[in-house]
């Protein structure tokens, strides 16, 4: 490149340099500013009506009342002589389902018919000679010989009948049983036949597994293992898969809980008239009673000051607001909580990180969560 070239490139560049370097009054671009901060370090989520939502929920299954099920069952050494129950059959209360034979049985029917006849001739001599004895012409051995006779067989009497009692059989049917020489195991309720093991010719030991079994329905109870106990005013609702919910009452509760799982049972009852199939299983839904005062906010919504247990509510300006509550029940991350909160009010989802915050913020003189 010649040297006039150069020289013609470099006024330009000169030009343009003094151009950069000339203008000192140009304003540098401003620095960004740091976001605004957020007046809380927690979400904020609404405090729910208690009554709408299940506090908690439990295993829960429909036990059989005690006047629900029935077992026929032969209490000593038997024999299947006939069989008339048939799984499904309807049956009265009394009705003979299955003939069996009980030599132990039979013995204490004809032991009892002898024992009645011997107590009742016993009875009208005693009853004579008691009236000579008043006119002195009965001696008093002769009587009371009578009377230990009248005692012995009375016994023999009472004794053959708790046998026969233990086979389902009146007094008053000894006899009968005495002269057929078999036993009819009876329905004690009536209801369904829902099971029959008996066998044609079958032997069965003594204190043997039911041989028949019927059920009817009538008043069940529902038992459920809870984990809290159900606050005051509580309702409760059974649910099954069967159908919608079942409103049902607290009748009790174990005051002993177990050691394996932390739990204790407690029974409930569904309202007058309505039944309640046993052995179904379901849920049982615990509903804190309607109040203003008392709503379900999270469980880590709940923050710990000293001996005060506290949320934080938004106010108007958006700023976190302290407000003393009572902790009624907690179940997996819900709690119950009774104080200044109601449902209008949105609650710090984490209670715990604003307290610290405050606590901070206090430290260095700060003040935007109100006391």
């Amino acid at each position: 490149m010649t040297l006039f070239v150069r020289r013609l490139v470099s006024v330009p560049l000169l030009a343009l340099g003094a151009a950069c370097t000339s203008n000192p009054s140009t304003p540098s671009a401003p620095a960004s500013e740091p976001p605004p901060r957020a007046s809380a370090s927690s979400a904020w989520v609404p405090a729910r009506a208690a009554s709408r939502v299940a506090l908690a929920e439990a295993p829960a299954l429909v036990l059989s009342g005690p006047d629900t099920t029935a077992a026929l069952t032969a209490p000593f050494r038997a024999r299947v002589q006939r069989v008339r129950a048939r799984p499904g059959q309807t049956v009265e209360q009394g009705a003979p389902l299955i003939e069996v034979l009980m030599p132990e049985v039979v013995q204490a029917a004809g032991a009892a018919s002898a024992a009645a006849l011997r107590l009742e001739a016993y009875s009208r001599q005693v009853e004579r000679l008691e009236a000579l004895h008043a006119q002195g012409l009965a001696k008093l051995p002769e009587l009371a010989e009578a009377q230990t006779q009248q005692a012995e067989a009375r016994a023999a009497l009472v004794a053959a009948h708790a046998v026969l009692r233990v086979a389902g059989i009146a007094p008053g049917e000894a006899r009968a049983v005495a002269e057929r020489g078999t036993v009819w195991l009876k329905s004690p309720i009536a209801g369904v036949v829902t099971e029959v093991r008996a066998v044609l010719g079958e032997v069965q030991p003594e204190a043997s597994a039911a041989l028949a079994r019927v059920a009817s329905d009538g008043p069940a109870r529902l038992e459920a293992r809870l984990s809290v106990r159900p606050p005051e005013g509580a309702s409760f609702a059974f649910v099954s898969s069967l159908g919608a919910p079942t409103p049902v009452r607290l009748v009790g509760q174990s005051p002993q809980v177990d050691a394996a799982d932390g739990t204790f049972r407690a029974w409930f009852e569904p309202e007058e008239g309505v039944v309640l199939r046993a052995g179904l299983g379901g849920r049982l839904r615990i509903h804190a009673a309607p109040a203003e005062d008392t709503v379900l906010v999270p469980a880590r919504a709940l923050a710990f000051e000293n001996e005060r247990t506290l949320v934080f509510v938004r106010g108007g300006d958006g700023e976190a607001v302290r407000r003393d509550v009572e902790v009624l029940a907690t179940s997996g991350a819900e709690a119950l909580v009774k104080g200044a909160v109601s449902t209008r009010d949105s609650v710090a989802a984490d209670g715990a990180v604003l307290l610290l915050e405050a606590r901070g913020q206090e430290d260095a003189g700060g003040n935007e969560v109100a006391p």
